[in-house]
């Protein structure tokens, strides 16, 4: 796996040597496909034909998938394109600029009979939104898409924050996509082809955080299902692409500082830790301490005057002594929020063949602070715990693509990618105040916690493909595709530190903060690994007067493997001296001793906390694109996929010893269909149908728990969870007045069968885990228009609004339960039912002047089940305001000017009537700078 990767990363090496050209040249590249049917016209003649009779024509002939890429003198063309049973097409004002990459897409209109060459009038145009546009025009599936000019025109800094501008599409935690209401188990991610393992404990999706804006190219949402897709497909499926070759030499880098109100500047809590931290590598020197299994042999750390059994209090105060005894937050003054990148690309000749390369990486380093309130009630509205939590975050992350592709002839190609992607953030929290469940024996009143948590999380993610093209004329004309792939995510969440402080009264009317009985030391530890593969074959075929259509067939296997280490360790403090000390001078060495009121070190790791899982999926599909006349297509489609999941969680210092198992084997037939009619080529009305499943996450096949805040739920998993099956329906009318402009309106309901969503169950505090409801329904209304305001007035030309809004409403009912706790009907978990983006752009390409404003809205939404009258605790709407500028200097540079979150909203949580917490997250403001400026 990391080869793959590493040798897409020497790619650059090999790109330093390109060939030398006799003269100055720039280069037009491209892709022709039909108007009818949006499929890619291979072996079309092309030529760019001089302006000026000095310069030479060049002509060639379009790849099999319908790509070019032409050298040329600099100067005026006029570009010539003909292909069999098409029109020709000419296109004028064609301008080759020495030493630049002129992007150029267009269509050919079918033609039976031979007609006079029409001469079009144009300027080679390098909008991608309006490619992204003409592909979705044509594509056989309803979907939206994020093109790199948006990403452009947005301050957002990662992939979630650029699809939360998506028509239906919301992100919660700052990282998971929700598609169209529904979770992010429902929608599946694919970026550059392969499914990504995910670095997540408890979700089976790719935070999209970990993708840098910068490297992304584009992103497509398909919301309805064709059986070439997985099967795991509720909201949608979410198909990321990083950047891509740019067919000529480019290096290009980019640099962002940015201030954020209330933290640039000013000091945030921090602690003593490894300079690694700055490049996000802190995990290594934060893991369990090598004695710990040095002196025991790796068996658990138990108190016992029986040496079978345990370990004396004297060697449990010696190990306590090797645990990082740094517990208490410190002032650090925070620097301003800086981005970097570096991009190379290339495309050179290998043997005479075109290859193509590209490598790319990206540096982040964030602080963030966040004041907010946390409080939790009873079934009376009375408060069980009212907390003010400070939380302070260092956040760093460090990503690259890798790329070669080379096209060993215009009907095979061959193409290597990886991605590397590592994250971390440093978080110091505090919460402080009144637990009312407890009171103080002296005087009665509501005893007060204030609990300190150091948590250092490491995310990272390594994938890589090898895949190939081929069009095999003999066979039909079938093309087949295929490639390899393999992806490792691992979460590392090493040493998480936390202390309880209680405020005690004494005689005399005297306060002090008292240490509880410990302080606890956790260690987690989450490998995924995942290897897969795929070979897929189409073969055109002419229905008659109807028109041309394809038939589809595929096969996919998919493996991934987990394994999840945790550890729990308390350090218990001395019998003797004082607990109002700080925990750096009650757990000093000096106190770990072999007096018998030592203090010590106990392990509490549960026996379901460490477990090893497998997930395997074989999948086989076919399908056919089928031609109704000129204006009506049909794609249909079944696929089966063979599923098995499997978690065997065990006692860590008895590995053969099963403490649980959760398994879960099922075959799934998904039947799909698309249709699309079109009364003109301006005009699309879109309908389909089809069956898919949601699988759970193989971390909640396990019931290892995990708690949040001191009175509130536990979460855990469940074994007995089932997978849930999603009947989709579709209707959309979309019209496209121009090359980048679309109105639509859709409707979408979805019949949800056992649809896997959290409940409460009994217990001591009461425990959250996901179970199987009875049935649920999800339903809405999307609306999205994207035009220039010129059509209203000539002098708005440079004015363009991009905006969307989505309505939704849900319902899941649960099952007849023994003991009912929570509502038995509610909307699906952390649905927003209002969605709303408007984004005004005044664009002047000729001076390289974009400017923006953005609006968002979030509606109403839940966020956590509740007990008794009051009901569930819902976020309430919050909403968004962003401004960019960015403008050329010289050619040579490009600045980018933002603001984020200008109105800085207040986002509050309430249960019933009451707010449970509140919080602002802040403005910032950034400046970048980036060369080359085009």
């Amino acid at each position: 796996m990391r080869a793959l990767t590493l040798f897409a990363a020497a790619s650059i090496v090999l790109g330093l040597g390109g060939p030398a050209h006799a003269g100055p040249t720039g280069k037009l590249q491209g892709r022709i496909v039909g108007t009818d049917d949006g499929e890619p016209i291979g072996f079309a003649d092309i030529a760019l034909l001089p302006a000026d009779t000095t310069l030479r024509r060049v002509g060639m002939l379009t790849n099999a998938d319908g790509t070019y890429l032409m050298e040329a003198a600099p100067g005026r063309y006029t570009l010539q394109i003909r292909a069999i049973s098409y029109a020709t097409r000419r296109v004028e004002g064609i301008e080759i600029v020495a030493g630049r990459l002129t992007p150029f897409d267009t269509a050919l209109r079918p033609e039976a009979i031979q007609q006079e060459e029409i001469v079009v009038e144009a300027k080679a145009r390098t909008n991608t939104e309006s490619s992204l546009l003409a592909a979705r025009k044509k594509a056989a599936s309803l979907g939206d898409a994020v093109s790199a000019e948006q990403v452009r025109r947005s301050p957002d800094k990662d992939g979630a924050e650029v699809l939360r501008r998506v028509t239906g599409l919301s992100v919660t935690d700052g990282k998971y996509v929700f598609v169209r209401g529904l979770g992010e188990r429902y929608s599946s991610t694919e970026v550059d082809g392969v499914r990504i393992a995910s670095p997540e404990q408890n979700k089976r999706v790719v935070p999209l955080d970990l993708l840098p804006a910068a490297l992304l190219d584009h992103i497509t949402v398909q919301k309805t299902y064709t059986a070439d897709r997985p099967g795991e497909f509720g909201g949608g499926d979410v198909q990321v692409k990083t950047r891509d070759f740019p067919g000529a030499r480019t290096i290009s880098v980019s640099m962002s500082q940015s201030f954020a109100e209330g933290v640039t500047f000013k000091d945030r809590l921090s602690y003593v830790s490894t300079g690694a931290d700055v490049w996000g590598f802190g995990a290594r020197a934060r893991r369990v301490p090598d004695a710990v299994d040095a002196l025991t042999g790796g068996r658990k750390l138990a108190q016992s005057d029986d040496p079978t059994l345990g370990f004396s209090k004297a060697m449990l105060a010696e190990i306590g002594r090797t645990f990082e005894n740094v517990w208490t937050p410190a002032p650090d003054r925070n620097i301003p929020n800086g981005t970097y990148g570096i991009a190379y690309g290339d495309e050179f000749k290998l043997l005479g063949r075109p290859l193509g390369v590209i490598q790319s990486w990206n540096y982040s380093r964030v602080f963030d602070h966040e004041a907010s309130s946390a409080r939790s009630f009873n079934d009376r509205a009375d408060t069980l715990y009212d907390y003010a939590v400070t939380r302070d975050v260092e956040s760093v992350q460090l990503g690259g693509v890798s790329g070669l592709s080379l096209r060993l002839s215009p009907r095979h190609t061959l193409s290597l990618r990886g991605l590397y992607t590592n994250s971390a953030d440093d978080e110091v929290r505090i919460y402080q105040g009144a637990d009312h469940n407890r009171q103080d024996g002296l005087t009665g009143t509501y005893l007060r916690h204030r609990a300190t948590r150091l948590m250092y999380t490491q995310r990272s993610i390594l994938s890589g493909t090898l895949g190939g093209s081929h069009e095999i004329r003999r066979l039909l004309g079938a093309r087949l595709d295929w490639k390899l792939t393999g992806s490792e995510a691992r979460r590392q969440q090493p040493d998480r530190r936390e202390t309880i402080y209680d405020l005690k009264y004494y005689p005399g009317n005297v306060t002090r903060w008292v240490l509880g009985s410990q302080g606890v030391h956790e260690f987690g530890d989450l490998k995924d690994f995942g290897r897969g593969g795929s070979v897929s074959t189409t073969v055109p075929y002419r229905l008659g007067p109807l028109g041309n259509g394809k038939l589809a067939a595929g096969y996919d296997h998919d493996t991934k493997r987990r394994f999840n280490y945790y550890r729990r360790f308390n350090l218990y403090a001395p019998t003797q001296g004082s607990k109002s000390k700080t925990p750096e001078e009650i757990f000093a060495d000096s106190t770990f001793n072999v007096n018998s009121g030592t203090a010590y070190v106990e392990e509490t790791t549960l026996s379901v906390d460490n477990y090893r899982a497998r997930q395997r999926l074989n999948a086989g599909y076919l399908s056919a694109d089928v031609p109704f006349g000129r204006r009506l297509r049909g794609t249909f489609g079944v696929r089966v996929e063979k599923s098995l999941q499997e978690v065997i969680s065990y006692d860590l210092f008895f590995p053969d010893i099963v403490t649980q198992e959760g398994r879960l084997e099922d075959a799934d037939w998904m039947p799909s269909g698309n249709l699309t009619w079109g009364p003109n080529d301006a005009i699309n009305l879109r309908a389909a149908a089809s069956r898919t499943v949601s699988r759970p996450d193989l971390n909640e096949l396990s019931s290892s728990p995990a708690l949040e805040y001191v009175g509130g739920y536990q979460v855990a998993g469940n074994p007995n969870l089932k997978r849930a099956r999603i009947d989709n329906y579709d209707l959309r009318l979309e019209v496209f007045p121009d090359l980048s402009e679309v109105l639509a309106a859709g409707v979408f309901y979805k019949d949800m069968h056992e649809p896997i969503e959290q409940q409460i169950q009994g217990g001591s505090p009461n425990l959250l885990i996901p179970r199987n409801s009875d049935r649920g329904r999800n339903y809405g209304l999307e609306l999205e228009a994207r035009f220039g305001l010129g059509r209203a007035w000539g002098r708005l030309k440079a004015l363009s609004v991009n905006s969307n809004a989505t309505w939704v409403r849900s319902n899941v009912r649960l099952k007849e339960r023994v003991t009912r706790l929570g509502s038995d009907e509610h909307p699906l978990q952390g649905q927003a039912d209002v969605l709303a983006n408007a984004a005004l752009t005044y664009s002047l390409p000729r001076w390289g002047l974009d400017s923006s404003v953005l609006f968002g809205l979030t509606g109403r939404r839940l966020v956590e089940l509740g007990e008794g009258p009051l009901g569930d605790t819902y976020e309430q709407p919050t909403s968004s305001l962003d401004a960019t500028t960015a403008f050329a200097i010289d050619g040579l540079f490009r600045v980018k000017l933002a603001g984020k979150n200008l109105t800085d909203p207040l986002v509050r949580r309430m249960h019933g009537a009451l707010e449970e917490s509140s919080t602002r997250k802040g403005r910032s403001y950034s400046i970048a700078l980036s060369y080359p400026g085009k």
